[in-house]
């Protein structure tokens, strides 16, 4: 854990605001309309849809996408992933990610359950945070799937990388959550677009794709007066006997989100005097992979590979099986 003072939100000018309020408003109409389209016209094929989707009371809006790996044998519990879907905290759901979910089911033979949460800037923090939290619980206490309680883990994207790693902090799923593999996380909130722009480890990279709606995210996610060093807002400053005891970092190299969650796992690997801070590593319970040349949300955007060379998110999620395999898949 960093020892630092609390730093409290301050409010930023009115035009500042102003153009927070548009931008990120313009974001979510977009992705309400973009989105609805896309699985319109290319929609997935009907073997990644949910084997069921189910609602608990804690949250009876936030329907949880439900995954059983094929050839399921009645009565065998299975290994558990949550998965968390990205969006920036305000936009996107858990369909989203069905074809990642379907396949990481067929792939890992892991039940696997994706989480929906509410979303800002109605919603912000912590609300994501307890959304994940009480619906993961819910689910653990649900008798009807077969989960093997013993051997849990969470996954997920962007945002849903930092509600892994804040969520999992929390009791009922602390030292219950093995495992975390997380893609791109955003962990830190104490420092400032501009500052993660001036301390890129590149110069001559493509434009980043968050220059902006990093801004419009830290305004709609986080309320005036909030300790951006908060461990659950900020899981750079957790302490490590607090998150999930194997974690898997995967950082892409053109984003501006890569030097944070770099440094994040070298310090948890107690690894932070290699010579080569990018260079991918694992030590112990800890693993980092940077998808070079790839930029923020790769897995999600980058097109297929039309060769036979694996695309690199493929080679990552076997990595990330890989990894599994030594912890919860044990």
């Amino acid at each position: 854990m960093l020892i630092a003072p609390p730093l409290p939100k301050t409010n930023f000018s009115f035009g500042h605001r102003l153009g927070c309020f548009i931008g990120l408003w313009l974001f979510k109409l977009v992705a309400s309309v973009v989105f609805p389209l896309i699985a319109l016209f290319n929609p997935l094929p009907i073997t990644t849809r949910p084997t069921l989707v189910k609602k608990y009371p804690c949250r009876p809006r936030l329907g949880c996408r439900i995954f059983y790996p094929p050839n399921h044998e009645s009565g065998k519990l299975l290994p558990l992933y949550f998965n968390i879907h990205g969006g920036g905290f305000a936009v996107s759901d858990a369909q989203s990610d069905d074809a990642f979910a379907s396949s990481w089911a067929k792939r890992t033979g892991m039940l696997v359950v994706s989480l929906n949460y509410r979303k800002a800037p109605w919603y912000p923090f912590p609300i994501a945070t307890t959304d994940i939290h009480a619906v993961a619980l819910a689910v653990l206490a649900d008798d009807s799937l077969p989960i093997d309680r013993n051997r849990v883990s969470m996954g997920g994207f962007s945002a849903g990388g930092q509600l892994v790693l804040s969520a999992s902090q929390l009791p009922g799923l602390k030292g219950v959550v093995k495992a975390a593999i997380v893609y791109y996380p955003i962990v830190d909130f104490s420092l400032l677009t501009n500052e993660k722009l001036e301390s890129r480890p590149y110069i001559n990279g493509p434009k980043d794709n968050l220059e902006l709606p990093s801004w419009w995210i830290d305004w709609g996610f986080i309320t005036p007066g909030q300790n951006r060093r908060n461990p659950l807002l900020s899981p750079y400053y957790a302490k490590k006997e607090d998150l999930p005891p194997w974690v898997y970092m995967i950082g892409a190299q053109w984003d501006l989100l890569r030097l944070e969650a770099q440094e994040m796992i070298h310090r948890l690997a107690e690894s932070e005097e290699r010579s080569n801070p990018e260079q991918d590593f694992e030590r112990g319970k800890y693993k980092w992979t940077l998808a070079t040349g790839c930029l923020h949300g790769f897995t999600h955007t980058d097109p297929p590979s039309q060769s036979t060379q694996k695309s690199k998110a493929e080679w990552i999620y076997e990595e990330a099986h890989l990894w599994l395999k030594k912890s919860v898949l044990r």
